[in-house]
């Protein structure tokens, strides 16, 4: 047992994941060390329409990217890469989504820049939301471009922890010497920061890959583009979802409620997301092993990748639940006073992050799996749905009934991505499947036979044809 252990520590995916939990777990600190800044260096409705602004153009980032590196995590071929040559068709195509991402924000800014002049507030400021879209949406596609190469350093540091430490000690720094005082100003100021990050990532990724892709015809021809723009479209729709998941509650709130509101629920969501801290570090290196595991069609290796993987993040994230229903009114008081009276509101967020880590990466298996298009549907649905609880809910319960219907979403969308894994891969996605493969084991070697996956028939017509075999 001992010699494993040491073979797992001195093994490279030990330490990929030890930077990965690193860089996670000092990203949520420096999160919230940026959060308490902003909040202490601003006043309550200026930390609200810094909180408001930054949530707009977080989501505008997610979805301007268009899920291109989504899309470059599934195609992307690691063996045997040789910059400048293999792998150009993908980065060609990924180039010119994020031209039209990036420059449509940009474009849009100087245009409410120059035209926008006496729009009421919020909205007046919200060129600066824009700028900061573009330069989080080039962020987004840099991050995921290293994650295939397992650089983990060089995905997660920049952003995740380097860009958060300047901005908390700018904002205190300038909020000291009476230069910041404005939640447009700090939005200024976060997205400034941010375009260096971004900038330092450029300058590696074209040192890595240079830009030839950019004008090399062999890229055009092997793009195969029907097939591609299908999966762009999906990846797309499914990653506005995915801001709508995180930051819709907050913008929605901020115009409907009131910005201070919005400055409580959006500290209150960073809260909660310390339980899926676990799922989000182990994810950035379990993810492209399991994507290699559905390309060799290796459904048993999948199945045990995804059981462990979803088993450690629940159990961590119910032990930090657990903790959170103690410490949570204090750190709430840390932040405003006025924040504790909506302690409710943290404990069902925490609900939903614990039932998030309990299904595990059922959204992305979907997704790197072939069926990005029928979740798609079904989210479609869901929304729908949800936005329909949303309106009513909030308007008769306040924040505690935006958080009851963003939990409602949640848990549907989680139900629907296990049923599809389970019956399309034959791979449970639920930390429950550790207990499952324990018992065959189990069974197995009190039969005499080699311990194996569990038993399981052929996939499902679709499941792994052309498009699903990622």
């Amino acid at each position: 047992m001992i010699e494993r252990i040491r073979t797992i520590v001195a093994g490279r995916g030990f330490r990929k994941l030890f930077w990965s939990l690193l860089s996670r777990g000092s990203s949520t600190i420096l999160s919230f060390a940026l959060l308490f800044a902003a909040s202490h260096a601003l006043e309550t409705d200026e930390y609200g329409l810094y909180i408001f602004l930054f949530s707009v153009g977080s989501s505008l980032g997610l979805i301007c990217v268009f899920g291109q590196q989504v899309l470059l995590v599934k195609h992307f071929r690691l063996q045997n890469h040789e910059p400048g040559r293999t792998n150009q068709g993908i980065l060609f195509y990924n180039s010119l989504w994020l031209l039209l991402g990036c420059g449509g924000q940009l474009l849009a800014a100087v245009l409410l820049w120059v035209f926008g002049e006496g729009l009421p507030a919020p909205y007046d400021h919200l060129e600066i939301a824009l700028v900061f879209g573009a330069i989080f949406t080039l962020s987004e596609y840099l991050q995921g471009y290293f994650l295939v190469f397992g650089r983990i350093v060089l995905a997660l540091m920049p952003r995740e922890n380097l860009w958060r430490l300047l901005c908390s000690l700018a904002l205190v720094g300038l909020a000291w010497g009476g230069w910041v005082t404005s939640g447009a100003a700090a939005a200024e100021l976060v997205a400034g920061l941010l375009a260096i990050m971004v900038g330092y990532q450029a300058v590696h990724f074209v040192a890595a890959e240079g830009l030839g892709f950019l004008r090399s015809h062999g890229a055009r021809e092997d793009v195969p583009e029907r097939v591609w723009r299908n999966e762009t479209l999906n990846f797309s729709a499914n990653g506005f979802f995915q801001a709508a998941a995180l930051y819709l509650e907050t913008i929605l709130i901020g115009i409907a409620i009131g910005l201070d509101i919005a400055a409580f629920y959006f500290v209150a969501n960073r809260i909660a997301s310390l339980l899926i801290l676990p799922v989000l570090a182990i994810d950035t290196v379990g993810v492209p092993l399991i994507s290699a595991k559905f390309q060799e069609k290796d459904h048993d290796g999948a199945q045990r990748l995804v059981a462990m993987l979803s088993a450690g993040s629940f159990v961590l994230a119910l032990i930090g639940g657990v903790g959170l229903f103690f410490v949570g009114p204090f750190v709430l008081h840390l932040f405003d006073d006025a924040f504790v009276e909506h302690f409710p509101v943290l404990v069902l967020l925490s609900v939903g992050a614990i039932a998030h880590a309990f299904f595990g990466p059922g959204t992305w298996l979907m997704m790197i799996g072939g069926g990005e298009g029928y979740l798609l549907r079904i989210r479609s649905v869901i929304f729908v749905v949800y936005l329909a609880l949303l309106f009513g809910l909030g308007s008769q319960f306040g924040p505690e009934g935006v958080a009851i219907a963003g939990l409602g979403q949640l848990l549907a969308l989680h139900l629907v991505s296990r049923y599809w894994t389970i019956r399309h891969w034959k791979v449970d996605c639920a930390a429950t499947a550790f207990l499952a493969l324990r018992w065959h084991d189990k069974r197995a070697r009190e039969t005499g036979d080699e311990p194996g996956g569990m038993e399981r028939p052929v996939p499902a017509t679709g499941g792994s044809g052309e498009n699903g075999s990622s």
